[in-house]
């Protein structure tokens, strides 16, 4: 399992710094409009802070999802245990 994370890990690696490279080559400057300024940026940059935004973002929805159901795991653990509670009948 570990050697698996790690391959894994790797090629993530890999993947981003052909990214890197291919989005370095890329110096077109775009300009970017939003409500209160105008600002203009390479296109490279914006697609870093875009793609790196959506991956911050996406990480917190998950995370934020995993911790509901860790919650709900453990409210339903102690119910389960508070149930089967041996019943001394005498």
């Amino acid at each position: 399992m570990r050697i698996k994370g790690l391959l894994l890990l790797l090629f993530v690696l890999l993947i981003l710094v052909i990214a890197g490279f291919i989005g370095s080559q890329n110096s077109h400057t775009v300009s970017i409009n939003y409500i209160l300024a105008e600002t203009e940026i390479r296109l490279s940059v914006l697609l870093a802070v875009t793609f790196s935004l959506g991956v911050i973002f996406s990480v917190l929805l998950i995370v934020g999802t995993l911790l509901r159901l860790k919650w709900r795991i453990r409210k339903l653990e102690r119910k389960n245990k508070k149930l089967s509670l041996p019943i001394n009948v005498s």
